[in-house]
């Protein structure tokens, strides 16, 4: 097979993935930018070119500042929970022990529990009078319907079902490390946790990094778990209200589909800052060597 030949059975492959990103993601991407510039009347039929006209109404709302908050406080619990938890996992499932197929399962099993089902579960849990954290924590605390834990809440239950993806993520990254570097270092008489320290650590963190990029996009996305933990009556809502369920009510709930277009936008360009500044700082601690 040529050079030719072998460039276009690559295209070959990866077009249906190309194809889906350009017309579920790309697409959709493009036309709320251009939504985001309208005022649409009769369902879409007639639209008015307002300009800049929904990110000045954006920049005004106090309720926009307050999601934002609320999105930012959420990622900034997640991110580094869910990082430790599935670095501490991985790193115990990455040991030789038996039933270790068995254990990736379990932890695995929440990313494949239907978030409904998981949900209902949840709120169970965390029922003020006969819940199972109030009984294991020894309090009486409504954690959904208080809008001083519900975040925590939200976090609890957003870790729990991150683990097991990003849990595998990094035992991925554990076991391409190669096994001569830890042979080298017990016979220099190293320890466990200098082993951890100096070679686990290090050469783990291009995984690290990948996993806290990806953590990151998914928490500022948070919607599922506050439409059907907290629910649209909560009146614990608006202290943990993020920018997409924003989008939801502006978009389905308000039918203003240009306001709520604008918020995805910002999001959108929130995730590109995020993420560069991500890829500016991974010289200072990513290891590639």
């Amino acid at each position: 097979m040529n050079s030719r030949s072998r460039y276009m059975w690559a295209y070959a492959m990866i077009a249906p993935t190309l194809l889906g990103t350009v017309l579920f993601w790309s697409w959709p991407a493009v036309y709320s930018i251009y939504l985001s510039f309208l005022k649409s009347e009769n369902f879409g039929l007639v639209n008015h070119w307002v300009g800049f006209a929904n990110y000045e109404k954006l920049f005004h709302d106090k309720e926009f500042w307050r999601n934002l908050r609320n999105t930012m406080y959420y990622v900034v619990l997640f991110v580094p929970l869910t990082l430790i938890f599935s670095t501490f996992f991985a790193v115990l499932l990455n040991a030789k022990i038996r039933g270790l197929s068995a254990y990736r399962v379990i932890f695995f099993l929440p990313q494949v529990t239907m978030p409904a089902a998981a949900a209902m579960v949840w709120v169970v849990l965390f029922a003020r009078d006969y819940g199972f954290i109030n009984y294991l924590l020894g309090t009486h605390v409504a954690w959904i319907s208080d809008s001083r834990f519900a975040m925590f809440a939200l976090v609890i239950v957003g870790v729990w079902g991150a683990i097991g993806f990003n849990m595998l993520l990094i035992l991925a990254g554990l076991q391409g490390i190669p096994k001569a570097l830890y042979e080298a270092a017990e016979i220099d008489g190293a320890v466990r946790f200098r082993k951890f320290r100096y070679i686990t650590l290090p050469l783990l963190t291009p995984t690290l990094f990948f996993t806290t990029v990806i953590l990151m996009i998914g928490a500022t996305q948070i919607f599922d778990s506050i439409y059907l933990l907290i629910g649209k009556t909560n009146v614990a809502l608006p202290a943990v209200r993020s920018l997409v369920y924003a989008y939801y009510q502006n978009a389905f709930v308000y039918y203003d589909q240009n306001y709520a277009a604008a918020i995805v936008d910002v999001l959108l360009v929130i995730n590109l800052i995020l993420t560069g500044i991500q890829f500016s700082l991974q010289k200072k601690w990513v290891v590639y060597d």
